[in-house]
């Protein structure tokens, strides 16, 4: 036998059972069904914020204004209440990967409004916005600007992977 045949024999199988597509690897990502308020507490556990405030659903609103909350499940986030910091975390639970996925543009819109807020206010705590990250898996839409932005998705993405 050919090695053609033999790499197509044992190739094709394995691609059809794995799924081959080009997208996102979170867009149908398999998630755990987690309470957004644990996900933030697991975070803030490991890397606080000073003056913490902490919110949930019915805040969502009020500080996401972009955010359509039609299809809002569940939320809880944490911001500092200051208003100093521009340290924030928002764990955003739809009914649907969908309405999560919409919900990122609405979160890299606020995202963008608090880069030019601290831009001049305070430029040492730039870096918290400079490496924040907004992302969904499954039906969550996440929102993380902390001193350890890396750490905090890995967390995330534990709780929600499950």
């Amino acid at each position: 036998m050919n090695i053609k045949k033999l790499l197509s024999a044992v190739l094709v199988p394995v691609m059809l059972f794995t799924g081959c597509s080009g997208g996102n690897e979170d867009d149908n990502v398999q998630t755990a069904d987690a309470d957004p308020a644990e996900v933030v507490s697991a975070v803030l556990a490991e890397i606080p914020i000073s003056s913490a405030v902490e919110k949930g659903t019915d805040d969502v609103e009020t500080y996401y204004v972009d955010v359509d909350i039609s299809e809002l499940d569940s939320a809880a986030f944490s911001l500092c209440g200051s208003g100093a910091l521009p340290d924030e975390i928002a764990v955003l639970k739809f009914k649907t990967a969908d309405a999560a996925k919409s919900a990122e543009a609405g979160l890299q819109s606020k995202l963008s409004s608090r880069i030019d807020v601290f831009t001049d206010y305070t430029p040492d705590e730039m870096y918290k916005l400079d490496t924040a990250k907004v992302y969904s898996v499954g039906n969550y839409a996440v929102y993380l600007a902390l001193s350890d932005n890396d750490r905090a998705k890995t967390i995330v993405d534990e709780k929600l992977k499950g």
